[in-house]
């Protein structure tokens, strides 16, 4: 059997059909892509600006923050310096103030009015304070995110900082000036209470009259002035107990002048003077009346003394008037050294010895030693002439 093929059909579809590609697409995206790109370079340069400008600022910040605190610190140490500086600044003028409330009379002039004219700039200078806020902050500074706040934050901190900075340049100032005037006050201080001694030792001695004990008190309070050689409210205390004593020796003074004034009393003065002359250094006061120990009228006198060691020997001699008005008389100088003697017994203790306790031998003797013979002065016409050697050994204390 055969078999035949069947005929072969080709069917030509003819040319292929495509669809082709739309013209304007491919450039489209290839368009969004490079914007794109742009725009995201676009903010990353924006971006990294900013981060730069940020850095920058926080930098800025960060330096306004630290000097700012320097500056705080600055601030509060110049601040507690002053304020020390202020305080004994006002301490020295309270001391000046007392001290040269001090009466005219019983200081020196020139060193009143050196001390007057320093205190006066101490003043000055305390009064022209200037006005400071050396307040810290209670929190540190918050510190800000936008760059603009923190420019803003730091040119607060740094106004701050330069007002911080000038306020304590004033304040530094002012204290040296305090201190140079306080310095100023305190030496021509020391000078005024240096310069009060001669004075003193001229009042003393235009005030014969005064009773012992004011005069002990009132050398006592020179004496401790004279030890007063730092400025503090201690010295300014110490005048205070000087003008005080000062005034009480004036007033026993003029109590006692008072006491001895009239028609006898230059013959009292002299009488006075006479008996200090030959007391050896031990202070005398006197009391004057018209009978003493029973003696005063009829041609009569009479003495008394006590004699004390204290405060290197003092004593309170009575006589009576009739001993002023019959001054010059061999007898009635001879009664005067005798009661003298009583009172130098404070002065020779280790003379007289045995004779302390019936001391009118003694204050014979001592009479006698000085060349008074005369009997019924020197104390022989009732007490009997006292042993030679009393005589001899009284004579060695003068």
């Amino acid at each position: 059997m055969t078999t035949e093929s069947a005929p072969t059909v080709s069917l030509d579809s003819g040319p292929a059909l495509a669809v082709p590609d739309d013209p304007g697409t491919p450039r489209r995206s290839r368009s969004v892509v490079a914007w794109t790109m742009v725009g995201i370079a676009l903010f990353l340069l924006v971006a990294a600006g900013i981060l730069a400008v940020s850095a920058i600022a926080n930098l800025r910040f960060d330096a306004a923050v630290a000097a700012h605190r320097v500056a705080v610190d600055d601030a509060a140490a110049i601040g507690e310096s002053t304020a020390l500086a202020e305080a004994d600044a006002g301490e020295s003028a309270e001391i000046a103030a007392s001290m040269l409330a001090a009466p005219d009379g019983l200081v020196d002039p020139t060193a009143k009015a050196a001390l007057s004219t320093a205190a006066g700039t101490l003043d000055t200078v305390i009064g022209a304070a200037p006005h400071t806020d050396f307040a810290e902050p209670t929190r540190p500074l918050p510190r800000p995110v936008w760059f603009a706040d923190l420019d803003r934050a730091s040119g607060l901190l740094a106004a701050e900082t330069e007002r911080l900075d000038a306020e304590a340049r004033a304040s530094s100032a002012h204290a040296a000036d305090l201190a140079s005037a306080d310095r100023s006050t305190a030496d021509a201080g020391v000078a005024y209470v240096a310069a009060i001694a001669p004075v003193a030792a001229a009042i003393e001695a235009a005030n014969g009259s005064a009773r012992n004990i004011e005069r002990i008190e009132y050398r006592n309070t020179v004496e401790e002035l004279a030890s007063a050689t730092t400025w503090d409210h201690d010295a300014a205390a110490r005048i205070d107990q000087y003008v005080a004593a000062a005034n009480a020796l004036q007033s026993t003074h003029a109590a006692e002048e008072a006491e001895k004034a009239g028609p006898l009393y230059d013959r009292r003065v002299a009488v006075e003077a006479y008996a200090r002359s030959i007391a050896g250094g031990v202070l005398l006061e006197f009391d004057w009346a018209p009978i003493v120990i029973g003696y005063g009228e009829n041609g009569s006198a009479g003495g008394t003394a006590t004699w004390d060691t204290w405060e290197g020997g003092l004593s309170t001699i009575t006589l009576s008037n009739s001993i002023a008005e019959r001054w010059g008389d061999p007898t009635i100088v001879a009664l005067v050294t005798h009661e003298v003697g009583h009172a130098i017994t404070s002065k020779c203790l280790d003379l007289v010895g045995e004779y302390a306790n019936n001391n009118e031998p003694w204050a014979t003797a001592w009479a006698i030693g000085l060349g008074h013979t005369d009997p019924n002065g020197n104390g022989e016409w009732l007490y009997g002439h006292p042993p030679d050697e009393l005589i001899e050994r009284s004579k060695a204390c003068r």
